[in-house]
């Protein structure tokens, strides 16, 4: 029996939610947003906390749910495009997997934009395409954040 490479997990779950991504871009009607009530519990919350500035992005979400939406679906691809590229056996794309990420995601919501403006009831948007970016620079981030805070744990530890 072979054994699969960390790569080849990887590359099939980040092609799965690619083609999942492409689903509901062919939907005439896409799938009704949740109601984010339950954004207000948590706004109020953060208010009484004194962090205020931490509820705009809540106003966002509750503004433009169909922007947070793509915001938080290609929050996911970027999250698994860093790993599948950490995992490549080429040392520039494993090396640079946060730009990288971040091209071949956006070249991904581009296809898909396109894609959508063939769909009835549909259209292409720069907006969307924004959010996109948006979200896959945002999981690069979390990726920077992550390796920055183990980094400084390990300096402490020395």
């Amino acid at each position: 029996m072979i054994k699969p490479t960390r790569f080849s997990v990887f590359a099939i779950i980040t092609g799965a939610y690619a083609v999942f991504l492409f689903y509901l871009s062919s939907l005439s009607s896409p799938p009704d947003i949740p109601e984010l009530g339950f954004l207000y519990a948590v706004a109020y919350q953060l208010k009484d906390w004194g962090l205020s500035f931490l509820v705009y992005p809540f106003y966002f979400a509750y503004r433009h749910p169909d922007k947070f939406a793509h915001f938080v679906l290609y929050m996911g691809l970027g999250l698994l495009l860093n790993p599948t590229l950490k995992s490549v056996r080429n040392g520039v794309m494993s090396k640079y997997a946060v730009p990288f990420s971040i091209a071949i995601g956006t070249l991904y919501g581009v296809t898909d934009e396109f894609h959508q403006s063939f769909v009835p009831y549909r259209s292409a948007s720069l907006m969307d395409l924004y959010a996109d970016f948006l979200g896959l620079l945002f999981a690069q981030l979390l990726f920077l954040s992550y390796i920055g805070v183990k980094r400084l744990k390990l300096r402490k530890e020395v």
